[in-house]
C-alpha cells in the first residue's frame, strides 16, 4: 500500500494556506474550522501545535499568520535562484517599458506572485507579493503550455469546462509554444481593441496580430473571464532542467496595442536572458521566432 500523507499534516497545511490567502484577517477557531471543513476540536488542536513556533498568532479577534513563517519564506527564496532573478528582471522591465510587471512561480496547483513593480492606481492590478491564486484556466497558460502532461493537468483543474473550450485551450497552447508568450485580454479591453487596431496601418495590424495570435482561442464563458479587468502578456523562464521555473507578466491596456509587439519582444528577451543565467537549454520558439 502506498504511503499516504498524515491527516494532521494535511490539516496544518490547509490552515496555513488559508490564512496566507487572507492576509490581515483574523478567524475564530469555529469560523476557520467551518471554512476548511474540519471539526472545531481538530482545528484547534492543529492551531495549538502551530502557535509555539509562531506559524500562527492568536489575538482578540482570532488567528492570523505568525511571524515565524517570515524566516522560513526567506530561506525558501534563498533556495530558489529564479525568485531573485525574476524580481530584478521585473524592475528592469518596468524601467524600460513603464508598464506594470509581475513575476510568478508555481507551487503545486497554485501560482504565487513574488514580484510586482509598477504604478499603484485605480486601474492597476490589485496584487501583492506573496499572494497566491489557482494555477487553472484561464490563469497560467504560460506555465502549462510547454509540457503536454502539465497542460492536461492544468485543463483538468477546470472540470466544468466544455469539450469545445478544452480543444480551444489545446490549440492556444500550441500557439503559445510557437510565438513564445501567452496573452490574456479582459473583455472591456478586447472591445476597445477593435476600434484601436482599425487606426493602424495594414502592416502594423499584422505585426500586432502576431503578438496577440492566440487570444481569441482563450475566450471562455466563465466567471473568471467575465470579471477580468486587466490584459496580460506572459512569458516563461526555463530552468536548467528545461522546465518552466517562473513567469514574467506585463500588464497593458488598449492604448498600448500599437506597441504590443515590441512589448512582447522585450518580455521574451528578458525571459531568455534569465533562462541563460539559469543554464536553460535553448528553446527554439523563444530563441528564433520574433514577436
Amino acid at each position: 500500500m502506498a504511503l499516504q500523507p498524515a491527516p494532521s499534516a494535511v490539516r496544518a497545511v490547509a490552515i496555513v494556506k488559508y490564512l496566507a490567502d487572507h492576509p490581515g484577517e483574523a478567524y475564530a477557531v469555529a469560523d476557520l474550522a467551518r471554512r476548511l471543513g474540519q471539526s472545531r476540536a481538530t482545528c484547534q488542536a492543529v492551531l495549538l501545535a502551530l502557535e509555539p513556533s509562531q506559524w500562527v498568532r492568536r489575538n482578540k479577534d482570532g488567528y492570523t499568520l505568525g511571524a515565524g513563517l517570515i524566516s522560513i519564506g526567506a530561506s525558501a527564496q534563498q533556495g530558489a535562484a529564479v525568485v531573485g532573478l525574476l524580481r530584478a528582471a521585473a524592475r528592469e522591465l518596468y524601467e524600460e517599458l513603464g508598464c506594470e510587471v509581475l513575476g510568478y512561480v508555481s507551487a503545486g496547483d497554485q501560482l504565487i506572485n513574488i514580484s510586482r513593480v509598477g504604478p499603484s492606481s485605480l486601474l492597476s492590478v490589485t496584487m501583492v507579493e506573496g499572494q497566491s491564486f489557482p494555477l487553472a484556466p484561464p490563469n497560467g497558460l504560460a506555465f502549462a503550455a510547454w509540457d503536454e502532461s502539465e497542460l492536461e493537468r492544468w485543463i483538468a483543474r477546470a472540470p466544468t469546462m466544455s469539450d469545445e473550450a478544452r480543444s480551444r485551450l489545446r490549440k492556444a497552447a500550441a500557439l503559445v509554444r510557437e510565438i513564445g508568450h501567452s496573452v490574456l485580454l479582459d473583455p472591456a479591453t478586447r472591445r476597445e481593441f477593435r476600434s484601436t487596431v482599425a487606426e493602424l496601418s495594414a502592416a502594423r495590424r499584422h505585426f500586432v496580430a502576431a503578438a496577440l495570435a492566440h487570444d481569441d482561442l482563450m475566450e471562455m464563458d466563465s466567471d473568471a473571464t467575465r470579471t477580468m479587468r486587466t490584459s496580460l502578456l506572459s512569458a516563461p523562464v526555463f530552468g536548467a532542467d528545461g522546465k518552466v521555473g517562473g513567469v514574467l507578466g506585463i500588464v497593458f491596456d488598449a492604448h498600448q496595442y500599437a506597441d504590443v509587439a515590441e512589448i512582447a519582444e522585450s518580455l521574451k528577451s528578458a525571459c531568455r536572458q534569465l533562462g541563460e543565467r539559469l543554464g536553460a537549454p535553448r528553446i527554439a520558439a523563444l530563441a528564433e521566432r520574433p514577436a
